[in-house]
């Protein structure tokens, strides 16, 4: 590898670790703010992470249970193809970039399969082993409506929503080809409408972020190498219920195809056009990650800015509200030290008033004493003998 491939793959490799370490993680969608939904984005991802092992595990019990009952090669072919198809419409479903979108249509899809089991196109696919494809239909839906249960905080929002979504459901069947069911985009067109959103704005800004990525490589290194057992199944029943005499004649034609291809893949022209292809598609990877590298660049800028902003905005406004409160606190302290000096001039004119009361009571004891000093000398005077 040149040293051009290896820088294109440092760039690529920055980009997307940019791009997932700012995603968002909790914050709700705008799906979900005009749809009122109170419980957070972080708890639908939860309960999609946990849905998206419990839902398949009851296909997969469901469908075993089938094929523990028959030895028909038809139904068994039914059997795998219903574990098959629907690991992965579910997982489909729930791995949805927006988690509000991912739970509408996860149950939808659980509503859509329950209706095609028991209606007279699930009685043709499964026979007479039906009853536990419903069966494992209904507990599916139950399942769902649990989890669900457990984390929303409106449940008047929560059944107006369901009601919106069974009904959409209802009227958009499905059969045993659950990759090929109807788009999910008219009911998220109902629960946005009269809200001015569009689904380009109720979906913009969705990425996964690493502990969504994280998961999803948890739950398909569970799932996969079972999805890859039952094909295997599947090709035996193909591969032992074929006419050996068509099956070798196809081998004969996709060989002879095979070396032709080999032919012309090995031709000058074919090398130079894949040269010539190569070199087109590194140039435009390069283009592509250069373009994302200066749009994050301008982003990260953009948030910079605004963070700076904020920030001052934030310290203008403490500043305002510290002088506020330095002022507020001044006031008080004036109307303390007023309060304290009416008090103060009560005090000091309370103790003026009880000293003159005490001298004018001292001065008027003193007056009577020598008025009675005065009387008794004139009597005492009067007592003496003339002469």
């Amino acid at each position: 590898m040149g040293p051009g491939s290896k820088l294109l793959l440092l760039l690529a490799a920055s980009s997307l670790a940019a791009c997932v370490s700012m995603s968002s993680s909790g914050e709700p969608t705008a799906l979900m703010r005009v749809t009122g939904t109170e419980v957070s984005s972080g708890q639908l991802r939860a309960l999609g992470n946990e849905l998206a092992i419990r839902i398949p595990a009851i296909i997969e019990t469901s469908g075993d249970r089938m094929l523990a009952r028959t030895e028909d090669p038809l139904l068994r072919r039914r059997a795998l193809s219903w574990k098959i198809e629907g690991t992965a419409a579910f997982h489909q479903a729930l791995f949805r970039p927006d988690a509000l979108g991912a739970a509408v249509e996860t149950y939808a899809l659980s509503v859509q399969v329950e209706d095609w089991v028991k209606g007279p196109g699930g009685q043709r696919y499964f026979g007479d082993l039906q009853p536990i494809l419903l069966e494992g239909a209904e507990q599916i839906r139950r399942e769902i409506e649990s989890h669900a249960q457990a984390v929303q905080k409106d449940p008047e929002n929560a059944r107006a929503i369901r009601e919106r979504v069974t009904t959409w459901a209802h009227e958009n069947p499905i059969d045993e080809n659950m990759s090929n069911r109807p788009s999910l985009h008219g009911i998220l067109v109902r629960l946005a409408a009269n809200q001015n959103l569009s689904l380009t704005d109720a979906f913009a800004g969705i990425t996964a972020n690493v502990a969504d990525l994280q998961t999803r490589m948890d739950v398909y290194a569970w799932t996969l190498p079972k999805v890859a057992r039952w094909q295997a199944e599947l090709a035996a029943i193909e591969l032992a219920s074929a006419d050996p005499g068509k099956l070798a004649v196809a081998t004969l034609q996709r060989a002879d195809a095979l070396l032709a291809r080999v032919d012309d893949l090995g031709s000058p022209e074919s090398i130079r056009q894949l040269s010539a292809a190569a070199t087109s598609s590194l140039r435009n990877e390069r283009v592509a990650v250069m373009g994302d590298i200066d749009r994050q660049r301008r982003e990260v800028q953009d948030a910079l800015s605004r963070e700076r902003e904020a920030i001052l905005g934030n310290i203008d406004a403490q500043r305002i509200a510290t002088l506020a409160d330095i002022d507020k606190k001044m006031a008080y302290g004036f109307d303390r030290a007023e309060q304290i000096r009416i008090h103060t001039l009560v005090d000091v004119e309370g103790i003026l008033a009880r000293m003159l009361w005490r001298v004018a009571a001292a001065v008027a004891g003193l007056m009577l004493i020598g008025g009675l000093v005065v009387y008794a000398l004139l009597r005492a005077r009067a007592r003496l003998p003339s002469g």
